[in-house]
C-alpha cells in the first residue's frame, strides 16, 4: 500500500554517491529554480499528497516551456542519466517529477527521493557514477509500467474500487490474460476519478499497433498522465508526444479532458488509476 513506510539505510559509502546525485541534479536548468522550488514545498507540507501531486501538474502546465524529449533519445533524462529532467519531459519523467516533489521537503530532497523510489532496494553507490549521473540500465529500475504500478511506490491500485472494472482480457507475453484489473474507456465514470490520481493508459488490444506493443515487448501501458480537475471536469496533464488537432499543437506538458483524449487516442481503450491516499509515501532518512 501507498502508505507503508519505505526505509532505506545508507552504507557510509553510499552517502557520498547520493551527494553527488543532489549535487549534480541540482545544476540541471529547471523549469524552477532551485529557491522557488524550496519555497513552495515549504508552503505545502501539511497538503495531502495527492493534493500536492495535482498542484506539481499544474505548476509544469502553467510554466510551459518544456520540450518533449522521449527518455532513452539523445538528450532525454535516461540518456542522460538525469534525475531532474530539466526542460526536456516524457509522460514517465512528469509523472516521476510530479510525484517526486509531491513527496519532498525541498529541492535536494525530492533527488533523494528519486533515487530511493526509482532504484528502491538498489546500493547508491551502485548507481550513481563518479559525477553524479545515474544508471537506468540498473537491474532495480523498473522498465515496465505495471511493474511500477504493482510496486505500490506511485499509489496505491485503486482501480478496483472503480465502477466497471474487470480483468484485461487479453494481456501480454509479458503479463498473463487476467492478471491485472483496469476499467475500459466505455465503463469509466470519471467523477470517481480524484484530483491527484495517476492515468495509466492500457493498450487497447483491439487497435492492431497496441496489439502488436503487448504481443512483442510485453506491454500493457503505452502512457501516463496526472488528473487534475477543474470546475469538475476531469482532465489529463502529461507530456504529449504529438499535436492533438483542436487541443494543443506541439509536443509539451499539456492538459486535455480525459475523456477527450481517450476518444481521440484510439491506441487506449482502458486506464488503470493509482492514487496517494494518506501522507508521505517515502519517509526514509534520506540524509547523509
Amino acid at each position: 500500500m501507498a502508505g507503508l513506510i519505505c526505509y532505506v539505510v545508507l552504507s557510509v559509502a553510499a552517502v557520498g554517491a547520493v551527494d553527488r546525485a543532489v549535487e549534480f541534479n541540482l545544476a540541471v536548468e529547471d523549469l524552477a529554480t532551485v529557491a522557488v522550488v524550496d519555497s513552495l514545498l515549504t508552503n505545502e507540507r501539511e497538503m495531502p499528497t495527492a493534493a500536492r501531486v495535482g498542484a506539481w501538474a499544474r505548476r509544469y502546465l502553467d510554466w510551459g516551456h518544456a520540450e518533449y524529449r522521449f527518455g532513452l533519445a539523445e538528450g532525454g533524462y535516461v540518456a542522460e542519466g538525469l534525475l531532474v529532467p530539466g526542460r526536456r519531459q516524457d509522460c514517465v519523467s512528469l509523472l516521476y517529477r510530479t510525484t517526486e516533489l509531491a513527496q519532498s521537503t525541498d529541492a535536494r530532497d525530492a533527488v533523494r527521493v528519486a533515487l530511493a523510489t526509482r532504484f528502491a532496494g538498489a546500493d547508491p553507490d551502485s548507481v550513481v557514477s563518479t559525477d553524479g549521473r545515474v544508471d537506468y540500465d540498473r537491474p532495480e529500475h523498473l522498465d515496465y509500467s505495471l511493474d511500477m504500478i504493482r510496486s505500490g511506490l506511485w499509489g496505491d491500485d485503486v482501480t478496483a474500487s472503480l465502477s466497471g472494472a474487470a480483468a484485461d482480457p487479453v494481456g501480454s507475453n509479458r503479463y498473463p490474460a487476467g492478471s491485472f484489473l483496469r476499467v475500459a474507456q466505455s465503463d469509466l465514470r470519471l467523477e470517481e476519478l480524484h484530483e491527484g490520481d495517476l492515468a495509466w493508459m492500457v493498450l487497447d488490444p483491439e487497435h492492431a499497433a497496441a496489439r502488436a506493443l503487448r504481443e512483442k515487448y510485453g506491454l500493457v501501458i503505452g502512457h501516463v498522465g496526472i488528473v487534475i480537475v477543474e470546475d469538475g471536469e476531469r482532465r489529463l496533464v502529461h507530456a504529449a508526444s504529438s499535436p492533438l488537432p483542436g487541443w494543443y499543437d506541439e509536443p509539451t506538458v499539456v492538459s486535455v479532458p480525459l475523456a477527450v483524449y481517450l476518444e481521440r487516442v484510439e491506441r487506449y481503450g482502458a486506464v488503470i488509476i493509482t492514487r496517494f491516499t494518506d501522507g508521505l509515501t517515502v519517509r526514509e532518512d534520506r540524509s547523509p
